[in-house]
């Protein structure tokens, strides 16, 4: 049974950490499109934030590496919690 929890874990902390990983890499993603995207609209003078910027392909890639990451965080917390023995 011990090295069964130990195994667990190992997975838990691995799921964490890359999902900790995968969220902060989506909310860059999503910030380098979203700045990009505006200094660009800055350097044409236009007045409003382009919609391509929160809501164009770029934007929605680093939003559904930000979700994946967050799965994996839940999941963590999920597994964490089921070993317990507790019922």
């Amino acid at each position: 049974m011990s090295q069964f929890l130990a195994a667990v874990w190992l997975l838990q902390k691995a799921l964490s950490y890359g999902g900790l990983v995968m969220a902060l890499a989506g909310v860059a993603i999503f910030g380098w499109y979203f700045i990009r995207l505006n200094a660009v609209a800055a350097k044409s003078d236009a007045a409003e934030i382009p919609a391509e910027s929160w809501r164009g392909p770029g934007a929605q890639f680093g939003l559904i590496v930000f979700a994946a990451g967050m799965g994996l965080a839940m999941a963590s917390i999920i597994l964490t919690s089921a070993p317990d023995g507790r019922h």
